[in-house]
């Protein structure tokens, strides 16, 4: 099938960004990471892009897609054409490192504040931690996140918030803290307020985004509600006041103070 592949690319050399666009006519079954790779060692081998394991595991080769995040091994090219032309670029919120590659330190570096390991309590004598499968099915799926970084690229929140932590980051979060074994839970709690994870929008891209489909905004209000059981209070609405004064404005002939 005939139809175009237009990527936009950046030499770091000269800091140029501009959009290349390639004819292509490849069989209607290849992945959109595919159809990279055939450009790249057929038609343009200047062409830098980042993959791995090719089976939705690695989480290295998620791209945007026609302007959405999405893990490129794992959607079809035919399926995501719009007009004939399918659209490339890096995701959003990092630093690009050249064409589609972009560095990812950004989204780590949050995600080391989390402390995103378990800190054990002392296991019972003679025997091992017994987990009974409610608690387990409570954090397993946060614990299929692959890091692709999809989310964090979709996601206004961070884009607007340099502290804020990101939907990943609190994904990984909720699955220790809702770990009996873990040592942590209550700082981690707190570490969620050193995150800004009151600036969560709920715009619900993250779970768009996700090509694992995780629910991070779902896991986000579930620690912003622990957070707000252990003291912390949403500092969105405390910026609103009381509002007791009333309006003071002229609205026309509408008295809003009327309710």
């Amino acid at each position: 099938m005939n139809y175009q592949v237009k990527i936009q690319r950046y030499n770091p050399s000269t800091n140029e960004t501009y959009f290349q666009t390639y004819d292509v006519n490849l069989d209607e079954k290849l992945t959109i990471l595919e159809v990279i790779e055939y450009i790249k060692n057929h038609i343009d081998p200047t062409l830098t892009y980042r993959a791995f394991c090719k089976s939705a595991i690695c989480g290295s080769c998620a791209m945007l897609v026609n302007g959405q995040s999405k893990l490129t091994c794992k959607m079809n090219a035919i399926d995501n054409l719009i007009d004939g032309v399918l659209e490339i670029a890096p995701l959003k919120n990092f630093e690009i490192i050249k064409d589609l590659v972009v560095n990812q330190d950004k989204g780590f570096d949050k995600l080391k504040l989390t402390i995103p390991y378990l800190q054990p309590k002392t296991p019972p004598k003679d025997s091992e931690f017994l987990i009974n499968p409610n608690e387990e099915a409570s954090y397993d799926k946060q614990s299929e996140c692959i890091l692709c970084m999809a989310c964090f690229s979709d996601c206004p929140a961070v884009e607007s918030d340099e502290n804020y932590f990101g939907p990943f980051a609190f994904s990984k979060m909720l699955r220790f803290v809702n770990d009996s074994r873990d040592t942590l839970t209550t700082q981690r709690i707190d570490k969620t307020i050193q995150g800004n994870i009151f600036s969560c929008v709920e715009c619900q891209a993250c779970i768009i985004a996700c090509p694992k489909g995780l629910a991070p905004q779902f896991d986000i209000k579930t620690l912003q509600t622990k957070a707000q059981a252990q003291g912390h209070q949403n500092p969105n609405l405390q910026s609103f006041g009381n509002f007791s004064g009333g309006f003071d404005m002229d609205f026309g002939g509408f008295n809003p103070n009327g309710f």
